[in-house]
This record gives C-alpha cells, structure tokens and sequence, in this order.
C-alpha cells in the first residue's frame, strides 16, 4: 500500500470505527490500571499502539529492551530519537548476552519494578498462536504473576496499520522502508527467523552486517 492509498483508505468508516473503537479500548484500560508501562520494540505495531496510548498518558514509561546489536539491526537509534523529540518518558533496558535473544529474558526484564500491567502491541493476524491467545484470553489479561497484559491492538490488519502510520506521520524502521510493512522487525536477532532476519540485514546493509560478524562469528553460520 503506497502513500496515496493509504490515506484513501484512513477516510474509510470501518478504518475511522475500528481507530476510535481502540481508543475507548485504551482509555477503559487505563482507568481500571494505576502502573501501568508500554512495552515497545518500535516497530510498526507497537509504534502505533504507542501513538494511540499517548493521546490518553503523555507521561506513561515506554520501555524498550536493547541489545549490543540492536542499531546495527535497523535505524532504531534514529526512529526512537524522533520519538524523544516528541517527550516520551522513555526508559531503556539493556540486555547483553549471545547471538540469539531469548525471549524470556526480555519479558522478565521490561517487566522488573511495581507495574500492575503493560500495553503490547501484538496483533491476531500476525501468527495462529496469538490468534488463538487473545481469543482465549482477551485485550485486557491477568497474567499469572498478577501483571495485566493490554493488548489494543488485537483485531488490526496489517492496511490498518499502513494507513495509521502514514496518517499520523509516525516514525519507522528502514526495513518497512525497503521490505515493505509486512516485513518482520526485532530490535535482537530472533531464534525463529533468524536465517530471514540475517539475510535481510545483509542484504541492507552489508557494513551493519560485517560488523555483526565481528561481534558475533557465529553469524557466517546462518547465511
């Protein structure tokens, strides 16, 4: 979906329903929240979860986890300066270990103080295994350790997402840029795609990639 169609298709009654339907979404949630953070990896999804949550907590903690190679992954330095610049109460978490991230290891650490819940920007189309999840539990989950997970963005289709983005001129990652939106983005190198997300790198960006390798020989293992 190019520039143009996008903003033809934000003119939509469905698109305008769906967009003001999650806003009510967002501000139901966090009236019946009191700590509540965003955990946002900056790429399209969570981009425009972020959008919408602001215009409801201006002052919410958006939390990122990065890695020793998260900007050689993709631009992230650049997009999450352009969000600063907006005076987003952004908090940084870093994580250093090997090649591969571990997912784990993310949720435990964005999840560490006294939060009571946190907004995620996952959406059912996205894979069978959220679809069947937020169908089971919901936007808006108890999780076992007692920490309620806010998921706003659930029902959006990928051209929602487009169309948002352009709309409100929101920052994004240069892959969208060159791969198109239906790309997929990681601030770490993935276990699952990992073959698709060092390809694509090296495709990109040869120097990010050869730098990759120098922190990480493992690297010429997988491309």
């Amino acid at each position: 979906m190019d520039e143009k169609t996008a903003l033809l298709y934000s003119r939509l009654n469905s698109y305008k329903y769906l967009v003001e339907k999650t806003k009510n979404f967002i501000e139901n949630s966090l009236q019946q929240v009191k700590n509540p953070y965003v955990a946002c990896s900056f790429g399209k999804d969570s981009a425009v979860m972020l959008h919408l949550v602001l215009q409801f907590n201006p002052a919410i903690p958006v939390r990122f986890a990065s890695r020793q190679e998260t900007n050689l992954i993709d631009n992230y330095e650049e997009v999450i300066k352009k969000w600063l610049e907006k005076g987003i109460n952004y908090q940084e978490i870093f994580m250093e270990s090997g090649l591969v991230k571990i997912k784990n290891q993310l949720k435990n650490s964005l999840s560490q103080g006294k939060w009571d819940s946190f907004f995620v920007g996952i959406r059912a189309e996205e894979s069978f295994g959220r679809r069947v999840s937020l169908k089971t539990h919901g936007q808006f989950h108890k999780l076992e350790n007692g920490i309620i997970k806010i998921s706003p963005m659930a029902w959006w289709k990928l051209n929602d997402v487009i169309a948002y983005t352009i709309e409100n001129n929101i920052p994004f990652l240069n892959k969208y840029k060159i791969e198109g939106f239906s790309a997929r983005t990681t601030s770490g190198v993935p276990r699952k795609y990992i073959h698709e997300c060092l390809a694509s790198l090296k495709d990109r960006d040869i120097n990010s990639f050869n730098k990759l390798v120098e922190m990480f020989p493992e690297v010429k293992e997988f491309v």
